[in-house]
């Protein structure tokens, strides 16, 4: 008892005079550690336990195709592509193995459904060892966030607040305790894209050409793991347009050639040498959309088109930001060959277990959604005009669905950001009556890509998990507006709205997996799955017709 009074004390945070402080009870490194031992604690009761069978889907599909990996075998399974969940698990396996805690790490030693006691141990053993990766990668991405927060809002409290919201988000919640493709490309993305801004706001130094080149490497294995995340990657020059650098840089190193020439030099040569070493797969990359297992449809637009396309968009991008915020020129071009070298060096990843299906997928992403896409809505399919009437529907549906997910009323969600969005959305109203127009221009470009994106969703019914794509942007616009109007801080309904927007996120976001524990299905909801696990014989799980 005494050294839980002790703990205590060292955690509590030194100042809660104000409303807002009082939400943030602890120190800095008191409220990470609250954090993720709330996470821990959540995971543990709903989550490891479930039977391995329980979520299926991806569950079974990663965990199998990490089992093939080990033998080794091919990967079979290229939707996402999920190559690196699949890759990382692979090698998670094989580390619990070397320390004996599980003992069966690849699929040529799972035993056979005859054996039904040891096939399920193996099985359930290899799935828990992905959820608790899982929950790694969660608490690694809700840390990186609060940390990049920081860095971005110049206060802790706002940021292990931020911090909180993540780790208690819809997505969130579901991703952390099963095995889903998005959670390490959303850490990837959310932490590149917080680290743009950072740096946007802070030029001059020699660093920031170097930070954007790894923030293009992080983008681009957000992209080798789930392709979704194009969209995201093509909002990014609206998302930091609004993110430069007021007035003259404290330090003005790409204004002194001599200096900024030799720097440029090593840049290009990265570039250069990145280039070299990944250009076969660019190459393979881009032209052909069919290898001995897949055939991706043709579009009328193909992807060397669409590639150039959006290379262009993001080179305008980087234009307009150097001349609305005066970059140097020197330093704009370094940043360009940064994240080309940045891009290139992440695609080198696909060697390390190299397959042509994971290549063609992330080079065509737009094909290989379309065709999901058009399995779940069908009148995406069907010929005729780019906007023809079907289409059309769909497009008026998936944003009234958007716009009715918002309210709450109209269609309840297991999404807690969406209370958090109604903040947002009051407090940029108070932004444009004080006229903060840099703030407000921040947010909506923040907000809007947030609704951009949850509308392309709605092709596959935005399920829980795809709120992970999205949420970090909700909650990065909540803390600059907490972080700028800074008199809401102190106001008086601060701490009770905030109580209850944290009761709320609490709630809403545990009600899902807490829901998963009362199913009732068993192991036979897996013999719809047969078609993704060739290697593997579902049959006797399935009930007799």
């Amino acid at each position: 008892m005494v050294d839980q009074t002790r703990l205590l004390r060292s955690i509590r945070s030194p100042d809660t005079s104000q409303p807002f402080q009082r939400l943030v009870p602890f120190n800095w490194g008191g409220e990470l550690l609250v954090i993720c031992s709330g996470m821990l604690l959540s995971f543990l009761v709903a989550g490891f336990w479930y039977p391995y069978w329980r979520i299926a889907d991806m569950d079974l599909w990663v965990v199998y195709n990490a089992l093939l990996l080990n033998v080794p075998l091919p990967q079979e399974y290229f939707d996402h592509p999920g190559y690196l969940s699949i890759l990382l698990l692979s090698y998670w396996l094989r580390a619990l193995h070397g320390l004996g805690i599980v003992h069966v790490v690849s699929f040529a030693a799972v035993p056979p459904l005859s054996d039904s006691a040891g096939f399920a141990s193996a099985w359930t053993a290899a799935t828990r060892a992905g959820r608790v990766l899982s929950l790694l990668f969660a608490m690694g991405f809700v840390l990186s966030f609060s940390y990049l927060l920081c860095a971005l809002v110049r206060d802790w409290r706002i940021a292990t607040f931020g911090g909180f919201l993540l780790a208690f988000s819809g997505g969130m919640a579901m991703e952390m305790r099963i095995l889903r493709t998005e959670l390490l490309p959303a850490a990837f993305f959310t932490s590149a894209l917080l680290m743009l801004m950072i740096a946007a706001q802070r030029g001059g130094g020699w660093w920031r050409p170097a930070v954007v080149g790894f923030a293009s490497l992080l983008i681009t294995l957000a992209m080798l793991n789930k392709i979704q995340f194009l969209f995201p990657i093509c909002a990014l020059p609206v998302l930091l347009l609004p993110f430069g650098l007021r007035g003259a840089p404290l330090h003005r190193f790409w204004d002194e050639p001599r200096r900024a020439w030799p720097a440029l030099a090593v840049a290009a040569a990265v570039a250069l040498l990145a280039g070299y070493l990944a250009k076969d797969i660019v190459i393979f990359g881009l032209s052909t959309t069919t290898t001995a297992t897949i055939h991706l449809s043709a579009l009328r637009i193909g992807a060397p088109v669409y590639w150039t396309a959006i290379t262009v968009w993001i080179g305008l991008g980087m234009a307009a930001f150097a001349i609305l915020w005066k970059v140097p020129a020197l330093e704009t071009l370094a940043t360009a060959l940064a994240v080309i070298a940045g891009c290139m060096v992440a695609l080198l990843a696909l060697d390390i277990r190299y397959d042509p299906n994971d290549v063609v997928v992330v080079f065509h992403p737009f094909e290989q959604m379309f065709t999901w896409a058009s399995g779940a809505t069908p009148q995406l399919a069907e010929g005729g005009s780019f906007l023809n009437a079907d289409r059309l529907k769909f497009l008026f549906e998936a944003v009234a669905g958007v716009v009715a997910r918002r309210t709450f009323v109209l269609a309840s969600s297991p999404r807690p950001t969406i209370f958090l969005e109604w903040f947002v959305i009051a407090a940029t109203v108070i932004a444009i009556r004080r006229r903060e127009w840099r703030l407000v221009l921040q947010v909506a470009a923040l907000i809007l890509t947030d609704w951009g994106v949850d509308t392309l969703g709605m092709a596959r019914g935005l399920k829980q998990e795809y709120f992970i794509l999205t949420d970090p942007l909700v909650i990065i616009a909540a803390t600059l507006l907490i972080a700028k109007l800074t008199d809401l801080q102190r106001h008086r309904w601060t701490y009770p709205l905030g109580a209850t927007l944290i009761v709320a996120h609490i709630l809403v976001s545990q009600a899902e997996p807490v829901k998963h524990i009362f199913r009732t299905a068993g192991p036979e909801v897996l013999c719809g799955l047969q078609g993704y696990v060739k290697r593997l014989q579902l049959q006797p799980f399935c009930k007799p017709q």
